[in-house]
């Protein structure tokens, strides 16, 4: 509906939609507001932006749009002093924006880039709604946690601008532009190249990553978000999924004089305690930072895919230095030299690897520099059930607070590695993202990290559950689910959606009391599919070690008694199991109630790949249900035995006759999920090529029917 443009200020409209028709005043030019300028447009159909009718100036007449920043425009700080907004009243350092009605005039305001964006976002929604503006409408919102780090997407680097406009929708402000676990794309000389070690890496590699990383470095500034990236130091032979002939290349591209051993399976890696080990590192950050001056943090991973450090027994140059000093070493090295080309550069590290001796932990934080700081994750790594808050994090959080390093949540907020890897699943359970934003908010982080990114063109439930609880940590979630399951599903399968999240919501609070062995206990990574519960099997590859204990008020997660942390892991499956059964129940209605038009807020995609359906979303929705109830289930009941073992004191014949019970049960859950994988490969929805788990489960079921027999 096209509104009268020509209405007088003193007699605007009492009502009217918004049409691509309205004058857009925009006083700001800036390469965000060019983007606002087409994000305003993609609210319409099929409308490109330069049918818009945009007017240079800041003085908006009834019946128009205006677009700006609150420090650009003097009629935005006229509302201010008007008391009709409350933008000049926030830190400077939150993203914040206003959407409202005055005088016939929408207005789209932000304190920042990020924030105006983000009101213009709140104005797409209202269009895709249909709503009708009058006086009355408003709409306003504060980022309560400052920094928000996503990757633009799991896989496919470097991926497309859409992946940035995606990320840049559901609340980021910041993009962490490597993913990459096991290739070269996670260290400094992906990018560039350095005549110390010119074969470090092929130049053809460096030449097109350069081009990657400048690209998807320019789509961050059109939305206004800031560049970091993830990178693995010390380079070495890469870990167990390497093949051998890669592993042999690696000895070839470094002088034999500059590699010591590390001590672990990965071999050989560059010894920083070598003066040419040094020089080429130098190189390389002055290098990297002239070529990528927007990149403003490095997160950096160690004691894994081919990050290590010298072992202290053998290298003859870093002999006694432990790997916790070497670590430090290298990050006060980052910081020194790259403060010299990037100013304000900050390098955050991580507990993997380095948490389980807490005290020494914690006590190394506080001497490294303020520039230093820590993306810290409540057990090891992420997981999707997890939301604890516990003694580590205080004391941690305490310590970056006292030295003014920076404190960033380390979560999964769309995939988790502790699911089943290859599955055509869609992992949403937008009340746990509620959970665990919450979590980080009541420990006053300065941001949160999404460890692996997402699929966006699956316009994860996730993805606008973060958006939600970013804005406001202390909603209830039950509300804000509801909503989003109406708005992405419809009337008719909505409410089935809800309660599916909801039974969902009940399983993962039980499991995150659990969550004591990464990788083991994860269905990805579990050795339990060919190991049977029998003493034979136990004594080889019983689990053992687990997370450290850690307390939270009364209740103590990964207790010190392996026989009891093993049982924590079995009870809560045995408890959380009849809720993903609810879970599953809910969202196969919901699937049946579904039509196939698109997810509502599918406008968040405009990449090349097409989104699924509501239909075929809440169908992958239930695999993901199915996959993780009964292989979970299963993991729970082999951890039962392997704590039974554990309390006879590996007592052969005890353990036999006690165990009849639960290793009955283990058998009818290992077919059952040996027939759901089965069904999964039918329907083509496990993409794991090789994979036969139905295989393994049978096999093992038939095992432990063998064992119990007389």
């Amino acid at each position: 509906m096209m509104i009268c443009c020509a209405a007088a200020a003193s007699d605007p409209p009492a009502s009217f939609a918004p049409s691509p028709g309205m004058p857009i005043c925009m006083p700001g030019a800036s390469r965000v507001h060019s983007t606002a300028l087409r994000e305003i447009a993609a609210a319409f159909h099929n409308v490109r932006p330069e049918e818009l009718r945009r007017v240079a100036d800041d003085a908006p007449q009834a019946g128009s749009l205006f677009v700006g920043l609150l420090g650009e425009s003097r009629t935005v700080q006229d509302l201010a002093r008007r008391g009709s907004i409350n933008l000049h009243n926030l830190p400077l350092d939150s993203d914040a924006f206003e959407l409202l009605v005055q005088d016939g005039v929408l207005y789209l305001i932000g304190n920042t880039p990020r924030g105006m964006l983000h009101a213009v976002y709140e104005f797409q929604e209202l269009v895709r709604e249909g709503a009708v503006l009058t006086a009355e409408t408003r709409r306003q919102g504060v980022f309560q946690i400052r920094q928000r780090y996503f990757h633009q997407r799991f896989d496919g680097w470097p991926g497309e601008p859409a992946d940035i406009r995606y990320i840049s929708h559901l609340g980021a402000s910041h993009c962490l532009l490597t993913h990459d676990w096991s290739g070269d794309l996670r260290h400094l000389q992906a990018y560039v190249t350095s005549t110390v070690f010119p074969n470090a890496i092929d130049p053809g590699a460096v030449d097109s990553n350069r081009a990657g990383l400048r690209g998807m470095i320019e789509a961050c500034l059109d939305y206004g978000l800031e560049p970091a990236l993830w990178i693995t130091e010390f380079p070495c032979q890469g870990g167990p999924w390497v093949p051998e002939p890669a592993r042999q290349q690696f000895l070839t591209r470094f002088p034999g004089d500059v590699l010591s051993e590390c001590g672990t399976y990965q071999g050989k890696v560059l010894c920083f305690g070598h003066p040419m080990v040094q020089e080429f590192y130098r190189d390389l950050i002055s290098r990297f930072f002239k070529e990528f001056p927007e990149i403003s943090t490095l997160f950096l991973f160690g004691l894994d895919s081919g990050g290590e450090f010298c072992d202290p027994q053998q290298c003859e140059r870093c002999r006694g230095m432990s790997k916790f000093e070497q670590r430090d070493r290298l990050i006060r090295f980052l910081l020194d030299e790259g403060h010299n080309v990037r100013p304000g550069l900050r390098v955050l590290t991580t507990g993997w690897g380095w948490a389980g001796d807490t005290e020494q932990f914690l006590a190394r934080q506080r001497q490294l520099p303020s520039d230093s700081g820590l993306y810290l994750a409540a057990e090891t790594d992420g997981w999707q059930p997890e939301r604890q808050r516990h003694d580590l994090l205080f004391s941690a959080r305490a310590v970056c607070r006292e030295r003014g390093q920076a404190f960033v949540g380390y979560d999964d907020l769309h995939w988790g590695d502790d699911s089943v890897h290859d599955l055509n699943d869609i992992q949403d359970y937008p009340m746990g993202i509620g959970a665990k934003i919450r979590r980080w908010h009541e420990l006053d982080v300065d941001g949160v990290f999404d460890h692996w990114g997402g699929f966006n063109k699956d316009i994860s439930c996730n993805s606008i559950a973060c958006r939600a609880f970013f804005l406001n940590p202390l909603q209830d979630p039950e509300i804000v689910c509801r909503s989003i399951a109406l708005h992405q599903f419809g009337e008719a399968a909505g409410p089935s959606v809800l309660q599916a999240w909801k039974s969902l919501e009940r399983a993962h609070a039980t499991l995150s009391n659990a969550c004591s062995w990464a990788p083991t206990q994860w269905p990805g990574w579990y050795p339990g599919r060919e190991c049977a519960p029998v003493p034979e099997d136990f004594e080889k590859c019983g689990v053992k070690g687990g997370e450290p204990p850690r307390m939270a008020a009364s209740i103590l997660y990964n207790p010190p008694e392996l026989a009891e942390r093993l049982q924590r892991v079995g009870d809560a499956w045995r408890m959380a199991f009849p809720h993903y059964e609810q879970a599953i129940k809910h969202m196969h209605e919901a699937a049946e109630k579904a039509d196939d038009v698109p997810v509502f807020y599918s406008y968040w995609w405009s990449g090349d790949a097409k989104s699924p359906s509501r239909r075929e979303h809440l169908r992958r929705q239930g695999i993901y249900l199915e996959s993780m109830a009964f292989v979970g289930r299963e993991i729970g009941i082999h951890f039962s035995l392997n704590a039974l073992y554990e309390r006879v004191q590996h007592d052969p014949d005890a353990y036999r006759e006690q165990a009849k019970p639960l290793l009955a049960e283990d058998v009818q859950a290992c077919r059952e999920t040996a027939d759901l994988f089965d069904r999964l490969k039918r329907q083509c929805d496990d993409k794991r090529a090789g994979r036969d788990w139905a295989t393994l489960y049978r096999a093992k079921a038939e095992r432990i029917k063998t064992y119990l027999e007389p």
